[in-house]
């Protein structure tokens, strides 16, 4: 008979150096951490991807596979992957990735998958699959980011508050949004729309002209809100750019670890400082529009975004489940993901099964991973592989697993999962 395919395998992640990212190496960013980095590396470490993205795929550290990359390790063991494959086209439908964040992020939007399927069609280069790209961040430290629009209310004060604002968006704008605040939604999200396309299709040189006139009278201001407060740290990091109006028009939401945040498509946002774990659909189409020097593509972002949805952006405190906390896409629209935070102290954690393969990472910490084939599957054989800080290891689909602590040391572990309501389907 062939060999058995273990039911666990450890990974080796990839790691994304981008501008954004996290200097200095180890002690300061989980990223480079979880990448083993050495402490006094120059370079910033921004993303550790784990999963088959082809742009950066994990590769397989197990005997016998060693150095293949995890989507060629699926495609070879049909069993591993299970048997929803056929849904992701054979993929693994999620992308898993670690963030830590020095300076803001672009001011960005993902698409749909209507829209991911022109954009791809029409620009390859910068849109370089068909997919929509919806996204999940938990905090692991203190997080923060601009996230969805503000009322609409809360955007006409600050409008008045900040005269070049005002300016850049033009004196019929700002009649068009005070007159739609007593209106129905569809008059709100108009004006809206209009606001925020006159601020982004501005010329550079009026954008930079008013910035620094924003600027100036801001440092010389004695009391300042927090929004114009922002503003100028943000500033210190991307000067006069357009982005620092759309800190006006945009919730600045922080999270405390383990509190997420759930990204649909077309939603603006930009993560601004911490680190995260992040679970999104395996794809990487980024429509940017402000602090960044990537490809920007305005107008696409202008005409994709909900301005119909306004107001606070909702905090997920995810759902207890013993031993772990589960934070999941609303809904059914998006069976791709779901993430697990656990907790290990001293007793074990059960992890259940689950139709697809799940990716886990021990972000501090060891414990002991056992993972055996639950009678659905016994072509998997029986696993134990103990984990430590920046172990990663991806587990079959239909094995059963359990987190055991190791020598009294607790442990904090992330686990990738697909959304609950394809396991429900399952049974």
């Amino acid at each position: 008979t062939a060999a058995k395919v273990p039911a666990a395998a450890k990974l080796e992640p990839a790691v994304q150096n981008y501008e954004w990212g996290v200097r200095g190496g180890g002690q300061s960013s989980l990223v480079a951490r979880m990448a083993n980095a050495q402490v006094a590396e120059e370079k910033p470490f921004a993303e550790l991807w784990m999963g088959t993205h082809p742009k950066a795929p994990s590769v397989v550290l197990e005997d016998g596979w060693s150095g293949m990359v995890l989507g060629e390790f699926l495609r070879l063991n049909e069993v591993f992957m299970g048997s929803k494959a056929g849904m992701f086209g054979g993929d693994l439908p999620y992308l898993f990735k670690c963030l830590s964040v020095a300076k803001a992020l672009s001011i960005q939007a993902h698409p749909d998958k209507t829209l991911a399927k022109l954009l791809h069609a029409r620009d390859k280069p910068n849109y370089p699959d068909d997919n929509h790209k919806p996204e999940l961040a938990c905090a692991v430290t203190e997080f923060e980011g601009l996230c969805g629009f503000r009322k609409l209310d809360e955007i006409v004060e600050n409008v008045g508050a900040v005269p070049e604002l005002k300016e850049l968006i033009g004196q019929d704008t700002v009649k068009l949004m005070e007159s739609s605040l007593d209106k129905d939604a569809q008059s709100r999200a108009e004006a809206l729309k209009q606001a925020f396309n006159m601020v982004m299709s501005s010329p550079e040189d009026r954008v930079k002209h008013q910035a620094s006139k924003m600027v100036d009278r801001l440092k010389s201001s004695q009391k300042l809100r927090d929004v114009e407060e922002l503003v100028l740290r943000i500033n210190e990091q991307f000067p006069l750019d357009v982005g620092l109006f759309n800190i006006f028009f945009l919730n600045h939401v922080k999270l405390r670890p383990g509190q997420a945040l759930f990204l649909g498509p077309n939603l603006p946002h930009a993560y601004l400082s911490g680190d995260c774990m992040e679970i999104m659909a395996t794809s990487d189409n980024v429509v940017r529009a402000g602090f960044t020097p990537k490809f920007k593509d305005v107008a696409t972002l202008c005409s994709m975004l909900d301005y119909e949805r306004s107001g606070p952006a909702e905090i997920m405190e995810g759902e207890a489940r013993e031993g772990m906390r589960v934070y999941a896409p609303p809904g059914h629209d998006f069976p791709e993901f779901s993430l697990a935070r656990i907790e290990l102290s001293s007793r074990a954690v059960d992890l259940g099964n689950s139709v697809a393969p799940r990716i886990l990472i021990c972000v501090e910490g060891q414990a002991q991973l056992r993972a055996n084939s639950d009678g659905m599957n016994d072509s998997l054989a029986v696993t134990d592989i103990p984990i430590k800080t920046s172990s990663v290891v991806v587990l079959a689909a239909n094995c059963s697993a359990s987190l055991e602590p190791s020598a009294g040391a607790g442990a904090l572990v992330f686990m990738a999962c697909c959304h609950p309501c394809l396991e429900a389907s399952s049974g």
